[in-house]
């Protein structure tokens, strides 16, 4: 792969946005930064993390995916057909934190795998160009680190930059990258290699140490699921749902039909696992009735089920968004160490 040196921020931004891509990119809105289409001149790279995840850019909170008509005088009339998989134009995506871009990666690995494709994640992820920006000075409740995760990570991204005066170092990291950023003006060719290797050292430094989770991912899945903490925990809880909402890895939905006079659409919509509506049957049996089941399935799901399924990757990234947003205070670093004591 290839390192670039970058002398004017702007100039490759604006270069950016003239690819033929979608400019997506971190943006002051509403007091709070946030991903979304922007132009290169608005572009804010002055923050810790995006409010929320970036995860909405593939996965909208709120998704029309098929309508259909009641016009009896054509054929097909009240036949379902899908909305928008083809009129999706690539983004490049500029200014990723590497734990939002692995988190995006978790998910990428749900959305689409060996049994199933969803096109409505896969038409707008994969041709988009990733380009992280490292963190150089972390927050208090980031922990990247304690989850395999790095300030510095390359899991999920094409290319990496980090600032540079006015201007960045920046490196390619796949094939897609290469080939976006080749014929990109404003770029010279460096050599990076031992100053992100001291920069991701030191600030690495300066992060938690590896959560110890050996003994959950040895352990059966009863013998967690009946540990005695969940209760305990759950007391605090008010099953509010802010952690699965600002969560980059959450990925739960529901899917509704509405109708007029006119015709129907099918529209996705994000769920939560925290709502006690999320698992009731028709019957009006819950099979998670209080909350402590419902606070015990989002721990599992992180912390137990997804490095199941995705060979011990973890389920957190270590973004600290749930940690600083909880109005109770409850930390997921504190609920796994309790895990991992059994």
């Amino acid at each position: 792969m290839t390192e670039y040196i970058v002398k004017d921020k702007l100039t490759f931004l604006r270069a950016l946005a003239s690819s033929g891509y979608n400019l997506i990119a971190p943006i002051s809105m509403k007091n709070k930064i946030q991903m979304a289409p922007t132009d290169p001149d608005k572009v804010d790279l002055d923050y810790l993390n995006t409010f929320l995840s970036p995860k909405s850019l593939f996965f909208p909170q709120t998704e029309k995916m098929m309508a259909f008509h009641k016009d009896l005088t054509k054929s097909d009339a009240f036949v379902y057909k899908p909305l928008g998989l083809d009129q999706v134009k690539p983004s490049v995506i500029f200014g990723l934190r590497p734990c939002d871009a692995k988190g995006l990666s978790v998910i990428d690995k749900i959305f689409q795998n060996n049994r199933f494709t969803d096109p409505y994640w896969n038409t707008k992820y994969e041709p988009s160009v990733k380009i992280g920006l490292a963190c150089l000075n972390p927050g208090p409740n980031c922990f990247c680190t304690a989850v395999g995760g790095s300030p510095f990570g390359e899991i999920g991204l094409d290319a990496i930059t980090l600032v540079r005066g006015n201007g960045f170092g920046l490196k390619t990291l796949s094939a897609k990258g290469e080939e976006f950023l080749k014929n990109t003006s404003g770029l010279e060719i460096g050599d990076l290699t031992g100053e992100i290797a001291d920069l991701k050292k030191k600030v690495e430094a300066s992060l938690p140490l590896p959560l110890d989770l050996s003994k959950v991912q040895g352990a059966t899945i009863l013998s967690i699921f009946n540990q005695p903490h969940w209760k305990t925990t759950a007391d605090r809880c008010l099953n509010c749902g802010t952690c699965t909402f600002v969560c980059p890895t959450c990925h739960c939905f529901d899917i509704q039909d509405e109708q007029d006079e006119e015709g129907g659409v099918r529209i996705r919509n994000w769920d939560t696992c925290m709502s006690w509506l999320y698992t009731v049957h028709g019957t009006g049996h819950n099979p998670r009735p209080t909350k402590t089941e419902r606070m015990r399935q989002r721990f599992m799901h992180k912390i137990k089920y997804i490095p199941m399924k995705q060979d011990g990757t973890c389920g957190c990234i270590g973004c600290g968004r749930c940690v600083q947003l909880c109005p109770v205070n409850i930390d997921i670093r504190e609920v796994a160490k309790q895990m991992n004591q059994g």
